[in-house]
């Protein structure tokens, strides 16, 4: 009873649609988006919610990992910025139908005071045995998912075994062809010389950036990446073999030819892998032109007495080894120390007064929403005490109650919550910041880059623009 009081008194509540369909599901059972989409939409209407957004994981089955599931993190994302007071799916089993997950999220949904309901299905978490039953209703459906699993990959297993094709997504060089039942994985004649030039220039100049150079100058048509061609040599289907099944499509080399390229990729692999250089600003810098991480390299500079001068540099792989970005600079890893070691302290300095400005600004603004709503709840409360919708205990109670809530509000105008920012103003603080960093060595330098810095961009008027953690 005191539930449904509060939600009379309490503003519209903010509400975030979920929606899960697998293709496999919509195909078989009808689990369309827009079904889904349209009892939602129907049911909080019923109940007088505020929609925020739909968040549509389009695709994804019950077993994909937490982290595939974008738009359930976005959920989480909004769920954690507080612009949602409650999730509504169509039912248990478009949520979760795995135990161990569904608690790792209703810990976070907890700590913001955000719970959850099904428009199909009734569940009530509060008592024993409602967690009992939404335990058991769990591990029924993650069983359901598991024997699925094992169904497809049996079935899988039986498609290979007939030579037939899994999927439609192949390397350069090979289509899937025929109708129904006699699919089979052919030759593609539009890429078939494409296959071959890869496996030939790799094998003239055993180097994937220059066989993936290469093939994106002659075949400009079908862009292909520097990590992509390096997979695609390692791909057994190029002899024949598929998941262990030999002959299963046509070869374009032998066994003994694709043997002698993964000799040659291990090889090239450990040679390049001989530099003891340790990239301190390694996964820290990215392209302002494509965003992508820059990757480190070793340079080398002859000096006018003949010594060689080993360096390290970044440079954005995806303009040099794939050409697929405009940004041809390299980065000079220790010009780069030099610079943040000139700037860090200013740097991190108007980092710290722009967060506290903005934090500042946000905590009174959420105040003074929080001050702003717990008034309407009492303007609210009076009306239905005068109008005799409530008893005047249960007025008492409640208005108590908000008053004690807008006491506390009231008491923290002048106390705004912002971020730690704690070990950045140490590390202001500390007067042998440089002394201290100058006898680090290369793995511990990173380790404190790694501690303060989130990333770097390279920008051309300005040298470089630093993001803090």
């Amino acid at each position: 009873m005191k539930k449904n009081f509060e939600t009379i008194l309490d503003k519209v509540i903010r509400v975030g649609l979920y929606i899960r369909v697998s293709t496999e599901e919509q195909a078989r059972h009808g689990y369309s988006i827009e079904s889904q989409k349209a009892r939602l939409t129907e049911w909080s209407k019923e109940h007088n919610y505020n929609i925020v957004d739909f968040y549509i994981d389009e695709g994804k089955s019950a077993r994909t990992k937490l982290s595939n599931r974008k738009e359930l993190l976005r959920l989480l994302d909004d769920v954690n910025d507080e612009k949602i007071d409650r999730i509504v799916i169509w039912r248990l089993d478009r949520w979760f139908r795995n135990v161990a997950d569904y608690y790792r999220v209703q810990d976070q949904l907890e700590k913001n005071n955000v719970d959850w309901e099904c428009t199909d299905e009734d569940y009530n978490t509060t008592t024993s045995n409602g967690r009992l039953y939404l335990n058991i209703k769990l591990s029924i459906a993650q069983n359901e998912s598991d024997q699925t699993s094992d169904r497809i990959k049996f079935n899988f297993e039986n498609m290979v075994k007939n030579k037939r094709p899994i999927s439609g997504a192949l390397p350069p060089g090979y289509m899937v062809a025929g109708e129904k039942q006699n699919k089979r994985v052919v030759k593609d004649p539009n890429l078939e010389q494409m296959a071959i030039d890869m496996f030939d220039k790799y094998e003239e100049t055993i180097s994937l950036s220059a066989t993936t150079k290469y093939l994106n100058e002659t075949y400009p048509f079908r862009p292909i990446a520097y990590e992509c061609v390096k997979k695609f040599l390692k791909n057994p289907i190029y002899y024949g073999t598929y998941r262990g099944v030999t002959n299963y499509c046509e070869a374009y080399i032998s066994k003994e030819r694709y043997d002698n390229i993964q000799s040659l990729l291990l090889k090239n692999h450990r040679k390049n892998n001989r530099s003891t250089h340790i990239f301190i600003f390694s996964g820290l810098i990215r392209c302002f032109d494509c965003n992508r991480k820059m990757g480190g390299s070793i340079a080398c500079r002859k000096h006018a007495d003949g010594n060689v001068i080993k360096y390290g540099t970044y440079k954005c792989c995806k303009h040099f080894l794939d050409k697929q970005c405009s940004n041809n600079h390299t980065i000079n890893e220790s010009k780069l120390e030099n610079w943040l070691l000139d700037n860090f302290i200013k740097e991190l300095n108007n980092y710290i007064i722009e967060t506290e400005k903005v934090d500042e600004k946000l905590a009174i603004k959420n105040n003074i929403n929080k001050i702003e709503s717990l008034n309407r709840r009492l303007d609210r409360l009076n009306d239905l005490y005068i109008d005799g919708k409530i008893t005047k205990e249960k007025y008492d109670l409640e208005y108590n109650n908000i008053q004690e809530k807008l006491n506390i509000e009231k008491q923290c105008k002048d106390i705004p919550k912002t971020r730690d920012l704690s070990k950045y103003k140490t590390l202001l603080n500390n007067n042998k910041f440089l002394d201290i960093y100058n006898k680090l060595k290369g793995e511990n330098k990173r380790k404190f880059w790694y501690k303060y810095i989130d990333h770097i961009i390279q920008d051309k008027e300005k040298g470089f623009i630093v993001f803090f953690k």
